[in-house]
């Protein structure tokens, strides 16, 4: 049998066990990313807003942008493709961090679109987390620590690997095919979920002008459900070479 062929057997297994797990997690998060390409529609009836209200333009596209980002998220959750998930997740992070500091400076969207090395420059991402999360939620209290945990998945870190580590008889080996995990899912469902909610946030306060009421509706009545599934599954996970895996959500 084929190299591919084993592993799509592999995968339509993962598959089929994650949605067994969590049925309603892979349904509503399915859901989540249909409703944001109905957004996206929106933004078509703005377009004669662009080009004076330049920020309206830089948040239709970074929400663009993370629309595709849940997506593939999603694709590699319900495949095992933890790690993947993560690095996904950085940048979907820092693509609503851009979104939420458009929406408080608009003026900067301009630098964004006319200088970006400037921009760069001028706006580092520490800086940018410090401008939009002056006043953080409840539920979270340190979004340095929860954007670094992300940062070990896009640069090369030992950390990123760790997903992908079993054990046999007292020794750690890296497994050469994916393999489903419920923690590494629930993980992963809550960050999907995290930048879905911060993603359709940003961009409906924005654009709730040009929304119809059966979207806004939609919106209304699917947002609480991943809210709560963020509160259900939202924990980042430190890891250590001894156990590997070790809860340590209470440092959030």
């Amino acid at each position: 049998m084929s190299e591919k062929r084993v592993t799509d057997l592999i995968n339509i297994k993962i598959i089929k066990r994650t949605e067994q797990v969590f049925p309603e997690e892979t349904v509503v998060l399915r859901a989540g990313t249909n409703l944001m390409r109905r957004l996206t529609k929106t933004s078509k009836k703005a377009l004669s807003d662009f080009d004076k209200q330049r920020h309206l333009r830089a948040v239709m596209e970074l929400f663009c942008r993370n629309r595709n980002l849940a997506h593939f998220s999603i694709v590699c959750m319900v495949n095992a493709g933890y790690a993947e998930t993560k690095i996904l997740s950085r940048v979907a992070f820092e693509n609503f961090l851009l979104m939420r500091l458009f929406a408080l400076k608009p003026n900067l969207a301009e630098l964004w679109f006319s200088n970006p090395d400037d921009f760069r420059t001028k706006w580092p991402q520490k800086e940018i987390r410090k401008a939009v999360f002056s006043k953080k939620p409840e539920w979270i209290t340190s979004y340095d620590k929860f954007y670094w945990v992300l940062c070990d998945y896009t640069h090369p870190s030992f950390k990123g690997w760790y997903e992908i580590f079993r054990r046999e008889k007292g020794g750690v080996f890296i497994s050469s095919r994916p393999e489903f995990n419920a923690d590494y899912s629930s993980e992963c469902i809550g960050l999907i979920c995290f930048m879905m909610i911060q993603t359709v946030k940003v961009y409906t306060d924005l654009f709730k002008q040009w929304m119809d009421e059966e979207t806004i509706n939609e919106a209304n009545n699917l947002m609480p459900k991943i809210h709560e599934m963020v509160r259900r599954h939202f924990e980042v996970r430190f890891y250590k070479k001894g156990r590997l895996l070790e809860k340590r959500s209470d440092d959030l």
